[in-house]
């Protein structure tokens, strides 16, 4: 009995024993079937951005490497890159292994070459980076010679001084060097700003007005973007530009000029007691005189802002006219009889066509012709060529010849004015020819019904036949 036991327990420690080594092994077996092996792989990040998976943080640093040394040999010397590289751990059954060609790609789009440039600062603000500071110097050189040239082109003037309005300055710095721009671009830059200017294709039917309503843009400033094509005649395919260009900086030229200038002759007046009194005589005939004047002009973009007269020499000096005025006093008045008895056959017509040859003759007072007059001078040059001789003053005149009404006036009448005194010559339809001392001082043509006229007239004359 005690024997059955021991062997009960015997067999039942074996049959444990089996089912439990039974277990063990079919475990490990689905495990390897499944593939599950704990193995991890490595998310790849340059300067923060995931660039790939790799098996091994060797292996991505090595294709990292290859690529840095391909861009600083296609860069060439002063360049550099200082991106981080860091590593995350994934395991392999959820991401898929990058391929060195994919890797590398990525590797290279997240890398900023870099090197050291200089910022370049008009006025305060940046506006561009350069690897060179010759390479400003020349931009700045090529857009000031356009403005000393225009200047020296025009023969008359001396280029004194050119130089930039605005406050231009530089400093280091490390920057990207797709930032980096060379002269040309720099030249654009300075006449433009850093923005493009936009432009428009004209269709078929536009005008600049209705491109102007179009954009919303005004059209005074659309005609300033456009001043140099003709934008009376636009065709289709033409580009308009939809924005002014602003010149970054200012080109300042100040240039010695020198021209040529009249000097008006002045007029003396000389009492003369053998001359009548109200005549006068053009004793000696005056002649303008020239000087030369030195200016200095400024001009901002070849816009000139301010001219100067720096210096005036006299090359010729001007001769002053002297006109002689008669101040004896002759007792004999004359009549009209004695008008009457000196008068020729001249017609009224006659009289008119004489006058109307000195319009425009200028009026001084004092003189009696034929190269300037006063009022009553005019009228006693115009009828002394008829040998018709009238007194030399307006005053004078209104008694001469016979009185006639407004209503029945002829050609060569005397129309006679006060408030000043003043004298004309009736030419018909209302209109009379007279030497005017108000704004046009000169010869002209009169309405007589006009308000200033109408309400100074005191009557006509008849001296003519």
């Amino acid at each position: 009995m005690k024997n059955l036991k021991i062997a009960w327990i015997m067999a039942l420690g074996i049959w444990v024993v089996t089912c439990l080594t039974g277990f063990v092994w079919v475990g490990r077996n689905e495990t390897a079937v499944a593939g599950y092996i704990p193995t991890p792989s490595y998310i790849m990040m340059v300067d923060g951005k995931e660039v790939g998976v790799v098996k091994s943080a060797a292996k991505g640093l090595a294709i990292y490497d290859d690529v840095v040394a391909k861009l600083l040999q296609v860069y060439g010397d002063g360049v550099f890159v200082d991106a981080s590289v860091r590593f995350r751990e994934v395991e392999t059954g959820n991401v898929r292994i990058s391929s060195e060609n994919e890797l590398a790609r990525a590797i290279e789009q997240a890398i900023v070459v870099k090197s050291n440039a200089y910022a370049v600062v008009v006025d305060g603000k940046k506006v561009c980076y350069v690897e060179d500071l010759n390479v400003v110097q020349q931009a700045l050189e090529e857009i000031k010679d356009a403005y000393v040239q225009a200047v020296q082109q025009t023969g008359d003037s001396q280029l004194q001084e050119a130089f930039f309005k605005e406050s231009i300055s530089y400093h280091e710095e490390i920057v990207p060097v797709s930032q980096i721009v060379g002269k040309d671009k720099v030249v654009s830059i300075f006449k433009q700003g850093a923005g493009e200017v936009k432009e428009y294709e004209v269709k078929e039917g536009d005008t600049l007005w209705s491109i102007a309503k179009a954009h919303g843009i005004p059209f005074s400033v659309l005609e300033q973007a456009n001043a140099d094509i003709d934008i009376d005649h636009l065709h289709p395919g033409d580009k308009i530009k939809l924005t002014v260009e602003r010149q970054l900086v200012t080109v300042v030229t100040k240039e010695r000029r020198k021209k040529v200038e009249e000097i008006p002759f002045e007029t003396e007046i000389r009492l003369d007691s053998t001359l009548e009194k109200g005549k006068t005589k053009v004793l000696k005939e005056g002649e303008n005189g020239q000087k030369e004047v030195y200016l200095l002009i400024t001009k901002e973009n070849g816009k000139e802002v301010k001219r100067e007269v720096l210096e005036e020499k006299v090359i010729k000096e001007p001769t002053k006219k002297v006109i002689l005025k008669g101040t004896k006093v002759v007792s004999k008045k004359i009549t009209t009889s004695t008008v009457s008895s000196t008068r020729g056959s001249a017609r009224g017509s006659d009289v008119v066509a004489f006058a109307m040859k000195f319009l425009g003759k200028p009026y001084v007072y004092g003189a009696e012709g034929p190269n300037a007059f006063d009022c009553s001078g005019f009228t006693y040059y115009v009828f002394k060529h008829f040998g018709i001789y009238l007194p030399r003053t307006a005053y004078g005149q209104r008694s001469v010849g016979v009185p006639v009404s407004k209503a029945n006036l002829a050609p060569g009448d005397l129309v006679l004015f006060s408030n000043p005194n003043h004298v004309g010559i009736y030419i018909g339809g209302g209109k009379f020819i007279h030497a005017s001392s108000g704004a046009y001082k000169a010869i002209c043509i009169s309405n007589l019904n006009s308000s200033s006229y109408s309400r100074r007239y005191v009557g006509a004359r008849r001296v003519l036949d």
